[in-house]
């Protein structure tokens, strides 16, 4: 009997190193890769995009399925083609103090080429919980992620700037494409 648990134990071992072992992290292509944000004020809309993210996804590549995500951006990096204004931004979000924005995916949730990605946003030193509408599309050598959400800049303790004594939406809206390169 002992021989059988024995063998039974290294069975479930060796399996479990297999599962572990098709597990294969990869960055996204930051020249195909983006990130932009959108921020809305009575008189005009705002776009900035940043392609300077450090995005990591663990890949069980013979599955396809996404496990984990990882995201830091400087948020120096988003540019909107107006220096002024993205000198103003840099102070409304304390840059200095704070320069980066992390992301770390908690669960996610795969619904055909849909992806529900939850986790933990820290942007302004605030974390919040946030939910990512994504989807996925495989080839043999890439894997493209598209996706969007919003945030409430109130809830990131940022105070919304004004144009003409009127404040921008509090909504700052996310969208993004990452490109990973599976060879």
């Amino acid at each position: 009997m002992g021989l059988i648990k024995y063998s039974f134990i290294m069975a479930a071992f060796i399996i479990n190193i297999s599962v572990f072992a098709q597990t294969k992290r990869f960055e996204a292509d930051k020249k195909q890769s983006e990130i932009t944000y959108k921020l809305v004020h009575p008189l005009h809309e705002i776009e900035a995009v940043s392609k300077d993210a450090s995005v990591w996804v663990d890949l069980d590549e013979a599955n396809k399925i996404i496990q984990r995500a990882f995201v830091q951006i400087p948020v120096t990096s988003f540019n909107s083609g107006n220096s002024n204004r993205d000198s103003h931004a840099m102070e409304v979000v304390d840059a200095i103090t704070y320069p980066d924005v992390r992301f770390t995916s908690t669960k996610i949730v795969r619904n055909g080429d849909s992806l529900n990605i939850a986790g933990n946003l820290t942007f302004h030193g605030v974390t919040k919980p946030v939910n990512i509408a994504a989807s996925e599309v495989w080839s043999q050598d890439k894997l493209k992620v598209d996706g969007r959400f919003d945030i409430s800049l109130t809830a990131f303790k940022i105070d919304r700037p004004s144009l003409l004594g009127i404040p921008v939406k509090d909504d700052l809206k996310f969208t993004f494409q990452q490109v990973f390169s599976l060879k």
